[in-house]
């Protein structure tokens, strides 16, 4: 009684893709894509009579529209709005510093952490981290991993993108204020809390992930001093880019299931 039936066929029907837009694309109950956004919409096959939206681009807080294609061609797609709304802020954020990987593995770790949820990445050098990169290669990559996550907030629907920041040393990490409750994910359980006992019912969260090999015994000893609480992610050891993964997700369904 009173309780709204759903539709198996709504259940169904897939997100409309979204894109983000500066607000000179938006313009007399229309919207324009170009550029790279025109060739994302391409790939996605839309056609007049498909629906898409939009999220512009410094507006706070986010706005979200809602269009339906009513051209395409090789210059430009263009949307008649339908509707818009404001994005709903998330109820808690997340501060990820993972240690620099080599190879890919390290855009996995930007993917898979805007996907899930992440307010920003800072990436982290650390006495074990294997690729040494000068600034102007750190220039490149930060470049690099912004438009993996821009990308990546798309993919997921995300209203906002999160801020890839520069990489810092260890060290000066340690040296700055770490927002809210600071945590470091170690493999020795004996040693460690759960999430939970740790996080409790905090809505901001830091957490530091190590380099394949871990963090060494001064960084430890450093974090100690510094305040941060050694946690656990599970009984196993894991890859370097999998603990990022699954510190992300732990934490956020933490915090989700206690508001």
């Amino acid at each position: 009684m009173g309780q709204r039936l759903i539709c198996v066929t709504d259940l169904s029907k897939n997100t409309p893709p979204q894109f983000y837009v500066e607000p000179g694309q938006v313009s007399g109950g229309r919207v324009y894509l170009t550029g790279d956004n025109l060739k994302h919409a391409m790939s996605q096959r839309l056609k007049p009579g498909q629906e898409f939206r939009v999220v512009v681009e410094m507006s706070k807080p986010a706005e979200v529209i809602e269009a339906e294609v009513i051209e395409v061609s090789r210059r430009c797609l263009v949307g008649k709005i339908k509707g818009k709304f404001e994005a709903e802020e998330l109820p808690y954020r997340l501060h990820l510093y993972p240690a620099i990987l080599k190879g890919d593995k390290f855009d996995l770790v930007i993917r898979s952490a805007t996907e899930l949820g992440v307010t920003s990445i800072t990436p982290v050098i650390t006495v074990r981290t294997i690729p040494r990169l000068d600034e102007s290669k750190l220039a490149s990559r930060r470049e690099r991993w912004q438009k993996i996550a821009r990308a990546a907030a798309e993919q997921s629907s995300r209203p906002a993108i999160p801020e890839v920041r520069e990489a810092a040393s260890f060290a000066e990490i340690m040296d700055s204020e770490l927002a809210g409750v600071p945590l470091l994910a170690m493999e020795r359980r004996e040693v460690t809390k759960t999430v939970a006992e740790a996080v409790g019912p905090a809505k901001e969260v830091s957490i530091l992930i190590g380099p394949e090999g871990g963090f060494d015994a001064g960084e430890i000893e450093l974090a100690f001093r510094k305040g941060l609480h050694p946690i656990t992610l599970g009984p196993y050891i894991l890859r370097a880019e999998t603990a990022s993964v699954a510190a992300c997700a732990i934490i956020i369904d933490h915090i989700l299931n206690r508001v």
